[in-house]
């Protein structure tokens, strides 16, 4: 490891490495996450993955993988991994670890509390593995989630209906798109059975038994204390629901490079 100050980078997906190997040659940076292995969505065998791996070890940076960030208190991150559980003093922690789908009551999405409302992350996870959701799925947003969910659940059989707030032609997976209309309300009383839309003053009730969560991106911010930027805290996250890798890397190295500014101001 370098010397300088001690920073820690909570995730080891694209944006992680990006951040850790641009900050490596002047900072002790540590690069942790909770998988065993580096790439995040992308995998550990994408080319762009393996790239950003190899400048990070160039980078001299150590790498703590199969490891949890749990809780951050007063410049200290408390980590738990194979070596067990450890308190690190770190002068600045970097938060890569990813982003969710917007939740029903961050979409203003008004209704009763039902079952078979999925985000799309875990819609995913459950199609891979087998698990039906259902026939009728009503896709809520356009983006990386919504493509690679339909297409599993579209190998399963299921029918689906999309719906987004942006105007313009509609993507090419899913049977039917509204595109334009909001998603007002839910329906149903132990499952969701219908998702009412509306365009100005006009409605529309789109029936389903799933509904997948998959617009609106939003940070992960699941370490104890570190919720939110401010001192000593930064956040690497995708910006939008659809990034090509070269917008996520511009995005991170833009981050590294304000943080390894202040950090030489000191």
């Amino acid at each position: 490891m370098n010397g300088g100050p001690k920073v820690v980078v909570v995730g080891a997906g694209l944006a992680g490495l990006t951040v850790a190997g641009a900050l490596g040659p002047s900072a002790s940076v540590t690069l942790i996450d909770r998988l065993p292995a580096a790439g995040g969505v992308l995998g550990y065998d994408h080319p762009a993955v393996i790239s950003e791996v190899a400048r990070v070890r160039a980078a001299g940076v150590r790498s703590l993988l199969g490891t949890t960030a749990l809780r951050w208190v007063d410049s200290r991150l408390l980590v738990a991994g194979p070596g067990g559980i450890e308190w690190l003093a770190v002068d600045r922690l970097v938060f890569a670890g990813g982003a969710r789908p917007a939740v029903p009551s961050e979409l203003r999405l008004f209704g009763p509390r039902v079952a078979g409302v999925i985000a799309a992350t875990v819609a995913v996870h459950l199609a891979e593995a087998e698990v039906a959701m259902g026939r009728d799925v009503c896709l809520l947003g356009v983006s990386d989630w919504a493509e690679r969910a339909a297409r599993i659940l579209r190998h399963q059989g299921a029918r689906l209906t999309g719906v987004s707030t942006e105007e313009g032609r509609p993507p090419v997976y899913g049977d039917q798109w509204w595109m334009g209309w909001q998603p007002v309300a839910l329906e149903g009383t132990r499952r969701v059975t219908a998702v009412i839309v509306a365009r100005g003053e006009s409605r529309q009730r789109i029936t389903c038994d799933t509904l997948v969560l998959a617009g609106d991106s939003r940070p992960l911010r699941n370490v104890d204390g570190a919720i939110a930027e401010g001192p000593g805290v930064d956040f690497a996250q995708r910006t939008a629901d659809r990034q090509s890798i070269e917008e996520v890397r511009r995005h991170s190295l833009e981050i590294a490079g304000r943080i390894r500014d202040q950090i030489a101001a000191r």
